[in-house]
């Protein structure tokens, strides 16, 4: 994995799809205009969801009863998926995907930013505020074009879409890109989406065992029909391997979607709420000292009266 992912059409082309999820939400997520990240506030969350539905791609987890259980802790080769990989493995027992994704990794997202410089993706500019330029056009058009294929298309989607549909509805990146009325359907497409519709179902199809054909002596006979049944055993393996990473990329897409949504949701009121009961403390505060300041006026300007 790596940089792999990265790679520009000039040096080669890179392959969208689960692996560049998470760059691709921070691309659409930088506003062309003042450089700055527009989802700063749940972007963390839908990183995390990402990396739960790249890993359960890879084969590395299942979803198990809302819990994310490790199959396999080997490297991955990506340094980011390998540490969310040895984080699920901290705990005695398998983290709920909701809990997981709601508690990001420390400065999650500099990494990935760093990377997509490294990349040529993007530029850094400034050193007291930081601004972010799109380094490859290109790259943040076609992540842009697979959004707006999303948002428009009228049926069901497969699971790399469901993916970045469902969290880019998670970070607010939706209400960003597809403001106003005229685009309230749009947003309604997302958000069902992140609901788990429109979402392709598994296929478990295994492909024909390999016809054992004719021979002409027993022997031949014998070595052919072994050959069949290996290549059809192989070939089950291969489907029923398909299958599964299908079906568990569809539950973590499905679990790290909801959880996104519900850890920025929850991130998001908290803050609010927080940054209100401070405002209305330091308002009431000041207020109180304001009245008895003038109470204080007040009574001395009573008191000069009354000496009189």
């Amino acid at each position: 994995m790596g940089n792999s992912s990265l790679r520009t059409r000039g040096t080669g082309g890179y392959r969208p799809g689960v692996e560049t999820l998470g760059d691709d939400l921070v691309l659409l997520s930088i506003s062309p205009n003042s450089g700055r990240i527009m989802t700063k506030q749940k972007i963390d969350y839908g990183l995390m969801g990402a990396e739960l539905v790249r890993l359960a791609a890879a084969g590395r987890v299942d979803i198990e009863a809302g819990r994310v259980v490790v199959r396999s802790a080997a490297a991955t080769g990506d340094p980011r998926l390998d540490e969310a990989l040895a984080s699920l493995g901290e705990s005695r027992r398998p983290p709920k995907a909701e809990r997981w994704v709601g508690h990001p990794r420390r400065k999650i997202l500099d990494s990935y930013l760093d990377r997509l410089v490294a990349a040529g993706c993007l530029r850094r500019e400034g050193t007291v505020l930081t601004r972010w330029r799109i380094g490859d056009a290109g790259r943040a058009a076609d992540a842009k074009t697979r959004l707006d294929a999303i948002a428009l298309a009228a049926g069901q989607i497969d699971l790399t879409q469901t993916a970045l549909g469902g969290l880019a509805y998670a970070i607010g990146l939706v209400n960003v890109l597809y403001p106003g009325w005229g685009n309230r359907r749009i947003r309604k497409r997302f958000r069902e989406i992140a609901d788990g519709q429109w979402t392709e179902p598994p296929s478990a199809d295994v492909p024909d065992a390999p016809d054992a054909g004719t021979a002409d002596s027993a022997g031949a006979g014998a070595a052919s029909h072994h050959a069949a049944v290996h290549g059809a055993g192989h070939a089950a393996t291969h489907a029923a391997s398909q299958a599964a990473t299908h079906a568990a990329t569809h539950a973590a897409s499905q679990a790290a979607t909801h959880a996104a949504t519900h850890a920025a949701t929850h991130a998001a009121t908290h803050a609010a709420t927080h940054a209100a009961v401070h405002a209305a403390t330091h308002a009431a505060v000041h207020a109180a000292v304001h009245a008895s300041v003038d109470a204080g006026h007040s009574a001395a300007a009573g008191g000069g009266h009354a000496g009189h």
